[in-house]
């Protein structure tokens, strides 16, 4: 399923303020309405090597949330040209396509014209958050135009809190190899979002915890959540259940080693 958004809808919601990633029960602090603030081109592009192997790259909105996660490849010369496919296809509204997840969230992929996936988001409460949510990722390629900016994921184990243009508070955690293995919704207040690391790291260590679910066209994902049901962080998509297991896996191995909290 596609869907049409006008250019001044798109430039509507690159100055729009809120929060990316939407979570069912999210505490009364958080927002949820499937945006991001574009109005900064700060937002890049991240390489890195996954822990199959292959090549990946994301795409990081100007305020730090992470928007877009590639397929893997079997070279960083793969992921290039992935990069350059995004730029190529995602200036059209009519490549993104959102779908539906067995837990009855949604998500969107970006394909190519030969209907090759070239990229996939994170999960959405709701379709209009899914809806919205490829509209922002339409609005940063149009941004940033032919030449954006790429660079090597940062390689350390570690929570990352940020603040994103939204003026909202963010984590996620990244694993040795660059890769974003889990995300938050948005916050309120920083102490808020401490206190999501908090439950991660309490809740993450256990593999009960983890839920994971498949998407409509077969990849995986999957949520963290605390023992009162309610989702924690989200992972990106997965091509295979082995793959989103072994990040599980590497998950609880990262939280036993208390990792850092970068501020």
């Amino acid at each position: 399923m596609s869907f049409k958004l006008s250019f001044a809808g798109v430039f509507a919601l690159v100055v729009a303020s809120a929060a990316l990633t939407g979570a069912c029960s999210a505490p009364a602090d958080s927002v949820d309405d499937g945006t991001v603030d574009l109005a900064s081109k700060s937002a890049h592009f991240e390489t890195f090597q996954g822990m199959d192997g292959q090549y990946y790259f994301d795409l990081v909105a100007g305020n730090g949330q992470n928007v877009l996660r590639s397929e893997g490849y079997k070279t960083s010369q793969g992921a290039a040209t992935g990069i350059a496919s995004v730029e190529q296809n995602g200036v059209d509204s009519q490549q993104f396509e959102v779908l539906q997840a067995s837990d009855g969230e949604y998500y969107f992929n970006l394909v190519a014209e030969n209907h090759e996936i070239v990229g996939t988001s994170q999960m959405y409460a709701s379709k209009y958050n899914a809806q919205r949510g490829a509209a922002t990722v339409r609005g940063l390629v149009l941004l940033l135009g032919a030449n954006p900016e790429t660079k090597p994921a940062v390689h350390q184990e570690r929570f990352e809190v940020f603040t994103g243009e939204d003026k909202k508070f963010y984590f996620r955690l990244r694993a040795g190899n660059g890769e974003i293995v889990l995300g938050s919704q948005a916050y309120t207040a920083k102490s808020s979002a401490l206190n999501g690391i908090t439950s991660v790291q309490t809740n993450g260590t256990a593999a009960s915890h983890f839920e994971i679910i498949t998407t409509a066209d077969g990849d995986y994902a999957f949520h963290l959540k605390a023992t009162n049901g309610q989702i924690i962080a989200k992972s990106e998509t997965y091509v295979s259940k082995t793959n989103a297991q072994r990040a599980i896996d590497s998950i609880i191995k990262i939280l036993g080693d208390r990792p850092p909290v970068s501020q």
